[in-house]
């Protein structure tokens, strides 16, 4: 019964196949049981009808055999009133046709028709015996015996009648006939469908059984080759992987496990005589409680005496399995060397060590460079201040009596107080972008951008421009910072198109992905390809100040912004034929 059950729960499609199976056959018997059964009541039932309208039939010709009688034994027993044998068979078939007309009654009583027949003829047979007895009662000379008897049945006829009964019953019987007829004929039609009904449904069973066989077949095959592959697999595998039993005998090991801890294949006997695995006691509970409480051993961390004689840092692990030869538990041991990685963690924990010292020597040396910084812009603005006011006090206190030379000195001193004045404060405007907290908020970049480049035309009004700006979004930014890119790139735009006729300058943006690209081109100096790299970097200028004015700083801050805001820069441009700017936000826009 064990065994049974066993079975049952290990292979429960093979007992689902075959219930499947059983309960076809089954149906397809039964089935064709219950569908010959059923036309032959049908045929039995339709044949009974027949029979019954026989019935009826000879019922009603014994009935009008017996008036017949009747009519002749009152027609003797009034020629000689003494012969007391035609008065005794005059009364047995007044009996009988009594008895006859009640069989009649009952044997049509599914019929109404039939019944109201049936009960005219009792009312003219009841008259007719009535005038017999009258005729055999009084002994009327006069009129002559037969004549009285005939007179009698002529005023209460029954043939019409009987005739009457016998046409319906004729109907009937020609009707039922045919019933009878058709229901042969089906029973014969049905027995065939179903007898070939049940071959093809039977062959498509033993069809579908020998595929199911095949496919068993095929399975068991696949299934024993998986079996090889899976222990070629744990045997090649690089793991230490076994197989014990709760009194920690050794059933199987790989290779793997051996060339680990030394032992000479194939491994026999129990764990505990392998090295490294008899020292620790409380492991050896473990593993037994593995098979016998059902609960798994994770991530057990101890140190082991392994081949050679040297100490590993391993890792076990341990979960209860079940043979399929045997329904005893037993648990699958994998042992995980942890030498080389705990050796690279105590590597990486110095390197983060030496990381943090590093990091603090540079975050200490950005702050002092940042507080240098803030000083020395800071400090250099007085001095700057005080070399153009005396460069301009000097020229005023010369006056006119001063000559061209030293009117471009003064001139040349002002003017590089200035540009050292304004690459002073743009240096401040860089530094403070790393520190300067995002506000973000939807910010209308249309409305930016016009704002902006109103701003710089009304520097450079002697100028004409085209401007193409194309619907620009609503995107999630800080305002103050998007307002600086767009005017550095809008100034860079205007400031590379001065020598060119007919400058036209466009902005507009594309979707990319999950990027809003803008970009801004102009039609101006362009550059060459080769130094792109050169182009966001702080102090980079790739044409001579003295034909653009500039201090070198104001992409490397769209650059910062744009970064700051998680997006990208760049550039393309063909030398004297004009450059594209680009800038990416993520896509964030308010209409998304």
């Amino acid at each position: 019964m064990k065994g049974f059950y066993l079975r049952f729960i290990v292979f429960p499609k093979t007992f689902g196949r075959l219930l499947v199976l059983l309960t076809s056959l089954v149906v397809i018997v039964g089935a064709g049981y219950l569908v010959r059964q059923k036309v032959f009541d049908d045929t039995v039932e339709a044949m009974r009808a027949v029979s019954h309208t026989h019935e009826v039939r000879a019922t009603v010709f014994e009935l009008n055999s017996t008036l017949n009688k009747m009519q002749a034994a009152a027609l003797a027993a009034r020629l000689n009133s003494a012969s007391g044998a035609a008065a005794a068979r005059y009364a047995d078939a007044s009996k009988r046709q009594s008895a006859l007309l009640d069989a009649l009654r009952k044997l049509t009583i599914d019929s109404a028709e039939q019944q109201e027949r049936i009960g005219m003829l009792r009312a003219r047979i009841g008259d007719r015996l009535a005038a017999f007895n009258h005729a055999m009662r009084d002994q009327v000379d006069s009129v002559p015996a037969a004549a009285e008897v005939e007179n009698a049945v002529a005023h209460f006829p029954v043939d019409d009648i009987v005739n009457a009964i016998l046409a319906r019953e004729d109907r009937l019987m020609q009707a039922r006939r045919e019933s009878a007829d058709q229901h042969v004929r089906d029973s014969w039609w049905v027995t065939l469908t179903t007898t070939l009904a049940q071959i093809f449904l039977l062959s498509g069973i033993i069809w579908a059984s020998e595929r199911e066989l095949r496919r068993r077949f095929a399975a068991e095959t696949e299934a024993r080759r998986a079996v090889g592959r899976a222990r070629l697999i744990v045997e090649t595998v690089r793991e230490p992987i076994a197989v014990i039993a709760s009194d920690l005998t050794l059933l199987q090991a790989n290779r793997a496990f051996a060339d680990f801890y030394g032992a000479t294949r194939p491994i026999q006997g129990a764990l505990t005589d392998i090295q490294g695995w008899a020292e620790d006691a409380a492991l050896q509970q473990k593993l037994r409680d593995v098979s016998i409480t059902q609960r798994e051993l994770w991530d057990y961390e101890t140190l082991q005496m392994t081949a050679g004689d040297v100490e590993r840092d391993v890792i076990v692990n341990a979960r209860p399995m079940i043979l399929p030869e045997t329904s005893d538990t037993v648990a699958l041991l994998t042992v995980s060397d942890l030498t080389a990685r705990k050796r690279s963690e105590e590597q990486i924990l110095e390197l983060n060590r030496q990381l943090a010292g590093k990091i603090a020597q540079v975050t200490e040396v950005n702050r002092e460079l940042e507080a240098f910084s803030y000083s020395v812009s800071h400090d250099l603005r007085a001095p700057l201040r005080h070399i153009a006011g005396f460069s301009e006090k000097l020229r005023a206190g010369l006056g006119d009596a001063v000559d061209d030379k030293v009117k471009h000195y003064c001139e040349v001193i002002a003017e590089s107080a200035r540009r050292m004045s304004a690459l002073i404060e743009d240096l401040l405007i860089y530094s403070r972008l790393g520190k300067h907290a995002l506000r973000l908020q939807p910010v209308d970049m249309q409305s930016l951008v016009e704002e902006v480049r109103a701003v710089l035309m009304s520097n450079v009004e002697d100028r004409a421009i085209t401007w193409r700006l194309a619907p620009l979004p609503v995107v999630v930014a800080d305002a103050s910072m998007m307002q600086l890119a767009w005017q550095n790139l809008l100034d860079n735009a205007i400031k590379y198109t001065t020598g060119t006729e007919n400058a036209v300058i466009e902005i507009g943006n594309d979707d990319i992905g999950e990027e809003r690209v803008f970009w801004i081109r102009d039609n101006g100096a362009g550059f060459d390809m080769r130094y792109v790299d050169k182009l966001f970097g702080v102090f980079q200028r790739l044409h001579k100040a003295s034909a653009f004015s500039g201090t070198g700083i104001g992409l490397a801050t769209v650059r910062r912004i744009i970064a700051r805001h998680g997006g990208r820069t760049w550039a393309e441009g063909v030398p004297e034929q004009g450059s594209t700017f680009f800038f990416s936000l993520p896509r964030h826009s308010i209409n998304d």
